[in-house]
């Protein structure tokens, strides 16, 4: 078989399945007051509350009485929430908060400061310094780097994620393979003097900090590991496959937490990366452009989801990649040099934001105009997971086909696959 590990995958996802249907968090059945201690791993600011990571858990803080900082340990006390009851609507909030291995929610009503973990602490005020500075330099714009370059999606307006989804690029504003592969470009053309052994290193070491900084998230876990294996080899000279990769990531990832598949940033960018892989290299022959062959294979497998999930279809979304993918590799390292040079030059500083800031708006002008198209979205009302199971059924066919067919060709296994 060429691709072993993508079978053992699908029999992962299969056995995952089963494991998780019906079974509750930790023996949980009903709320219940609890107290816990451990490192503020990260803090967001929400509208009506502030949200904590602590030891596993995700602490919401309605009161706003306590000033806690990333880094510091502390002892809380309050309602744990039964997650097998959590839910709003059609959403399962319970599931989605177990498919990001989160142990579970509670709300708050007590904390004490008991310490300070200085490693959090230094990778918090890292965080906080790069988030005020695009603020002070770029001011508006600033939300849509920090969106691309730390996580940080709750600043964006309404009308931001709208024009983004509208255009079928909310892609760019969640961190993925494109950033994180923007990223490694970036630090192996800066280390690219230094021994390739010590090069892979100094990427993994910054890489995994730079995962800790912005969360743990089954995608942001996906796109490094990702990027970390093709670079491993590539500094080793060994022959890569980026299914086999993929598949790898993930079953590891379902094994670890098996609700990580009922995950949407997961299911997304897994079937994103799947389906660019796969069928990118079909599309090209015939298109010969490489920003549109992309996007199209990307919609093949994540449009149902997207149609399911979200109740829309961006028929846009080509054009609004081709306005903005060109330019998001070119931004985010304008970005990365005005903080470097912050410190040091500001006059060269406020030249690159001034044509930063330009690049930013001129694209934002444009999705704005696109997002503005009546016909440019299809706004489904009631999505029938039927149609998500046929199309499914009919695609993987294809797929299953093709690799048998690819497979019988290569009966002498004269070319094989490997990570």
């Amino acid at each position: 078989m060429r691709r072993p590990l993508l079978l053992i995958f699908i029999i992962i996802l299969i056995l995952g399945f089963f494991i998780t249907l019906g079974k509750e968090l930790d023996n949980i059945n009903s709320d219940i007051d609890i107290t816990i201690s451990g490192v503020v791993k990260d803090k967001k600011e929400k509208d009506k509350y502030t949200q904590y990571i602590i030891d596993g858990y995700l602490i919401n803080d309605y009161k706003r009485k306590y000033d806690v900082k990333i880094g510091q340990i502390v002892k809380v006390e309050g309602n744990l929430k039964d997650l097998d009851k959590l839910c709003f609507d059609d959403f399962d909030y319970g599931r989605y908060i177990k498919s990001c291995g989160y142990k579970g929610l509670i709300n708050s009503n007590y904390f004490k400061v008991i310490g300070k973990n200085k490693f959090y602490t230094y990778i918090g005020k890292f965080k906080i310094y790069m988030r005020d500075i695009f603020r002070y330099l770029y001011k508006d714009s600033s939300n849509f780097i920090n969106s691309c370059l730390l996580g940080i999606k709750d600043d964006l307006t309404e009308e931001e994620s709208e024009m983004f989804s509208r255009t079928g690029t909310s892609h760019v504003i969640a961190i993925s393979g494109l950033h994180t592969g923007i990223i490694c470009v970036l630090i192996a053309y800066i280390i690219r003097g230094i021994n390739k052994i010590y090069k892979l290193c100094i990427l993994i070491a910054i890489m995994f900090l730079y995962s800790i900084m912005v969360g743990f998230s089954p995608s942001i876990i996906r796109a490094i590991f990702f990027v970390i294996i093709m670079y491993l080899a590539v500094f080793l000279f060994k022959k890569r496959d980026g299914i086999t990769t993929l598949s790898l990531i993930a079953s590891v990832l379902i094994i670890n937490n098996p609700y990580t598949m009922y995950n949407i940033s997961f299911q997304l960018s897994f079937l994103a990366t799947l389906s660019i892989l796969y069928f990118n290299k079909i599309i090209i022959k015939k298109l010969k452009f490489n920003i549109i062959s992309m996007t199209i294979a990307a919609n093949i497998l994540t449009m149902p989801i997207v149609y399911y999930v979200f109740g829309g279809i961006a028929l846009l979304s080509i054009l609004g990649n081709i306005v903005i993918i060109p330019f998001i590799g070119i931004i985010m390292n304008l970005s990365i040099f005005s903080i470097l040079l912050f410190e040091i030059n500001l006059n060269i500083t406020k030249v690159i934001v001034y044509i930063n800031k330009n690049l930013i708006n001129m694209v934002y002008y444009i999705l704005d105009k696109l997002s503005k198209i009546e016909i440019g979205y299809i706004q489904v009302e009631n999505p029938n997971i039927i149609y998500v199971i046929i199309y499914y059924v009919l695609i993987f066919s294809y797929m299953i086909y093709k690799e048998i067919k690819t497979m019988k060709e290569q009966e002498n296994e004269i070319q094989g696959y490997c990570l």
